[in-house]
């Protein structure tokens, strides 16, 4: 068939699917494990259905809730579809629930099942035959050749259900084929004719039907085979083509990730280059740097090393002239280096520490100035207070002289009183002492 542009799909039915299921599910039917494995993946290549322009190749009566599936999938993605059987049945395969929606189940089993099987399906095409309709227009299919219910008379059953199923060419091509009956439908559809349906039973089966049969078949494939098979095989250069654009974008865009990590890496390593180049620079000045200080330092070292030999020899000579103990000349060494070193460290600290101590000398003899002030000032008030007490002890000692000045002469009156025996002036004297000392008492206590 390939040879004359034919080509022949096979379809799965509810038997394929029942066999593969009960494999999953641990039948062996008396095979090895991998003629089981090679029956399982042949049954997972067949298509659950094949669309050929106006024609629906299907193994049972197509639902309306698949129709429904397939005219969404078709506006939504806008794909042939055949491709559906690619892109949702057999990807069903993944599990015994997942293939159950297209199992052909008896009775609808659940509301997700897309294929049934109807114990009467006549009056379930009488009660959605209008939509069906409908359906099948959007498809642009007007042919439905099917399955799975045998014939008993041997004969294909051709238009059902037209009452319900206006336009749309029904035929039901199970005719109970056995190893060595007959039962096939010949269809040939060229573009721009009449579709050419020839029925092969056990009704037909003469000469004329065979001649007629022999004639089709040596003929070249219909032009709407042969489109389909150039649509199908320009359908997957394309997909080859676009999946060979898409690594090749995939690869750009690595290739341009790659050359800007690249390229940030030379960025980074020309800045590290500057960076480094620019510390290498510090160091060499800084090198130089301390070049210049290790030779004045070897210059400082020369002349230390020269008064010390001076100092060594003027300290032999006055060792020699005072005749004490010889005392060897030593030699400029790192040792006396380091003891002059130490010299210098020892006069610096000494230097800080007069610092310190002149400082903190300063701040004492101004606290003792403000001491002594305050002292002075204290003295002049001792002084004003000691003179004020002089004159206060000077006026005291007047007043006791004439205190006793009038004790003598209240003395004497008191005599003379006394001799001339005279009581009421004795009173009048001994009122006034009283007063007198009540003054000087209270005088001395203010």
């Amino acid at each position: 068939m390939q040879e004359s542009g034919g080509f022949a799909h096979l379809l799965a039915g509810n038997h394929e699917q029942e066999i593969w299921q009960k494999i999953q599910n641990g039948e062996t039917y008396g095979l090895s494990e991998d003629d089981l494995k090679v029956l399982c993946r042949f049954i997972e290549t067949l298509d659950l259905f094949y669309v050929d322009g106006p024609l629906l190749f299907i193994h049972a009566y197509p639902t309306l809730e698949f129709l429904r599936v397939l005219l969404h999938y078709k506006e939504v993605t806008g794909h042939a579809l055949n491709q559906f059987n690619n892109d949702h049945y057999k990807k069903s395969f993944k599990s015994v629930e997942s293939l159950s929606q297209y199992s052909y189940t008896k009775g609808k089993m659940s509301d997700h099942y897309l294929l049934y099987d109807l114990e009467n399906i006549a009056s379930y095409y009488r009660k959605n035959g209008l939509e069906i309709t409908t359906i099948l227009e959007k498809l642009e299919i007007d042919c439905i050749i099917h399955g799975h219910r045998p014939q008993r008379s041997g004969v294909q059953i051709d238009y059902e259900f037209s009452k319900w199923l206006s336009d749309i060419r029904m035929i039901g091509n199970d005719t109970r084929v056995k190893s060595e009956g007959l039962g096939a439908t010949l269809i040939r559809m060229d573009i721009g004719r009449a579709a050419q349906v020839i029925f092969i039973n056990s009704r037909n089966t003469n000469k004329k039907t065979r001649k007629k049969l022999r004639h089709l078949l040596r003929l070249s494939a219909p032009e709407s085979a042969t489109l389909q098979q150039k649509i199908t095989e320009s359908k997957l250069c394309w997909e080859l083509n676009k999946r060979i654009d898409h690594i090749n974008q995939i690869h750009k865009e690595s290739m341009f990730a790659v050359e800007n990590k690249l390229q940030a890496q030379r960025t980074s390593h020309l800045l590290q280059q500057e960076v480094l180049q620019e510390e290498l620079q510090q160091k060499n000045d800084l090198n130089f740097t301390n070049r210049d200080q290790i030779k004045s330092l070897e210059a400082n070292i020369k002349l230390l090393e020269h008064k010390l030999q001076q100092h060594d020899k003027q300290q032999t000579t006055d060792q020699n002239l005072n005749n004490k103990k010889e005392v060897p000349i030593l030699g400029v060494s790192k040792f006396s280096l380091e003891i002059a070193n130490k010299h210098n460290n020892i006069t610096e600290k000494t230097l800080e520490s007069l610092e310190q101590s002149s400082m903190q000398l300063q701040q004492e003899l101004k606290k003792s100035n403000e001491t002594r002030k305050q002292a002075v000032d204290y003295l002049r008030v001792c002084h004003e207070a000691n003179q004020n007490m002089n004159k206060n002890l000077k006026q005291c000692s007047d007043d006791k002289t004439e205190l006793e000045k009038a004790y003598h002469d209240i003395q004497k009156i008191k005599s003379t009183e006394k001799k001339e025996n005279t009581p009421d002036k004795e009173t009048i004297y001994i009122a006034i002492i009283s007063s007198v000392l009540t003054g000087l008492a209270v005088f001395f206590l203010f």
